[in-house]
């Protein structure tokens, strides 16, 4: 359906000029819109755009009813969960949802527009809108998505918030035809009709496309027996979420709306099932990450390439299971794609914790004799870490003496530390204890501050 647009409509679109929300950074573009749904009067929808907004790059749409009540906190919660950026110590970047635009409806007539359709001559069936609600609907389904889609960067993924009488009007969507919306927050859902009931529950039960969030509060009496119902019927489906809150009726949203919009995303950046892909045999990383991107492709229409902190999950993960194989196609992948070597010190550790042993102590070795100034630095400053290893994991106080010595000869200007841990390994490994008693007496003769050691470590060690 073509739209009219008012004067200042169509300069608010040229000139791209903002409005500011009083006291807050929160940045939107005010549109009226003329419909033909509502016929003389101007419908006011609001749009916030992501911090940096890209249009070579596609964006998630999430629509929000009752714009004077959620717009603002929708934007807001949107603001913080898609922020990428880590600006500084106080700042961080979360990317917890994909960046997104998100649209404010605002209704003229809430009641006539919203109210659901409880009326005796519907026959029950509330999924059946009233005269106000189908008008709204049509300007949604006809008029504003369209609007949308033609005026940014959409990725085809719609969401649409709704509380109370408008969380019954997204619930009811879905069995509308021409529906638009992949995804719904349906909070404080009334509804108890069979009819209504049945044609939810059945509906939930065969969705597999649509990701649906119902979220109900304890205290929010005639507001919360759907959702209650919902649950005691047991649907299971990986795309429903029903939670409850500890909230009345106006508390709900403030209290719910975030996890709603996490859910609407679910798959974004989701790693779960890396533990059971990471253990068939042909598991290959590349394949892995490929298939990382093409789901959120396919979920959300977005390009997203797996962050680094996801990455090193990943290494971390196979380092927890004890996959040496997959660990180390990570650290390959990593080199060859992403030209990106991982630290010599933290592959040493990364070894050491898969139980690796024998690599760790090449790459022991590699470190100690490395001409890098960073690998030198890093030595000295986790030499605990090393002796652990040779004693601890290896149990091997001759190899632990034997790399000491080596550092001390390498780094004369750390020698005095060098030389406390050849005591140590000697003297409490009761492996020649007359080396170790020389190294403690210089230790004891030329002792100062250092951050391995004290004097009353000293005494210790001559006591024994």
């Amino acid at each position: 359906m073509k739209l009219i647009f008012s004067i200042f409509s169509f300069l608010l679109i040229v000139t791209s000029s903002y409005s500011q929300i009083e006291k807050s950074s929160l940045q939107y573009k005010v549109i009226e819109l003329d419909s033909e749904y509502f016929p003389n009067e101007k419908r006011t929808i609001k749009i916030f755009l992501p911090k940096g907004y890209d249009t070579t790059k596609k964006h998630p749409i999430i629509y929000t009813l009752d714009g004077d009540a959620l717009f603002d906190m929708t934007s807001n919660y949107v603001k913080q969960l898609s922020k990428t950026v880590i600006q500084n110590d106080y700042d961080y970047g979360f990317d917890v949802i994909p960046q997104s635009i998100v649209v404010g409806i605002f209704h003229k007539n809430r009641g006539y527009e919203t109210t659901p359709n409880f009326s005796k001559y519907s026959n029950g069936d509330e999924t059946v809108y009233k005269e106000g609600s189908e008008k709204l609907k049509n300007f949604l389904f006809k008029e504003v998505v369209p609007f949308i889609n033609s005026n940014y960067k959409t990725s085809g993924y719609n969401s649409i918030i709704g509380h109370s009488n408008t969380a019954h009007f997204v619930m009811c969507l879905p069995l509308q035809k021409n529906n638009p919306f992949n995804g719904i927050i349906s909070m404080s859902l009334s509804g108890d009709s069979k009819i209504f009931k049945n044609k939810i529950k059945t509906y939930l039960e065969r969705n597999n496309n649509t990701n649906i969030f119902i979220g109900y509060g304890s205290k929010d009496f005639g507001f919360n027996e759907f959702a209650k119902y919902i649950e005691s019927s047991e649907v299971s489906k990986d795309n429903l979420k029903i939670r409850k809150y500890n909230a009345n009726h106006n508390e709900m949203p403030a209290l719910s709306l975030v996890n709603g919009l996490k859910f609407l995303f679910k798959e974004y950046r989701n790693i779960d099932n890396f533990n059971q892909e990471s253990t068939k045999k042909e598991f290959d990383i590349k394949q892995y990450l490929k298939e990382y991107q093409r789901k959120n492709l396919s979920c959300y229409g977005i390009e997203t390439k797996m962050k680094e902190d996801d990455f090193y999950s990943l290494l971390d993960l196979s380092i927890i299971s004890k996959n040496k194989k997959v660990f180390n196609q990570i650290v390959d992948y990593e080199l060859e794609v992403n030209k990106n070597p991982i630290q010599n010190h933290m592959l040493f550790v990364y070894n050491k914790q898969l139980g690796d042993f024998k690599k760790a102590e090449i790459i022991a070795y590699n470190i100690l004799e490395s001409k890098i100034d960073f690998d030198n630095r890093v030595l000295n400053g986790q030499l605990e870490s090393y002796y652990s290893f040779f004693i601890k994991d290896l149990k091997e106080p001759k190899k632990a003496i034997n790399f000491f010595k080596n550092g001390k000869v390498k780094f004369p200007k750390h020698e005095l530390e060098y030389r406390y841990f050849i005591a140590k390994a000697s003297i409490e490994n009761n492996y020649k204890k007359r080396l170790g008693k020389t190294n403690l007496k210089y230790c004891i003769k030329n002792y100062k501050q250092n951050k391995y050691f004290t004097k009353f470590d000293l005494d210790k060690l001559r006591k024994e």
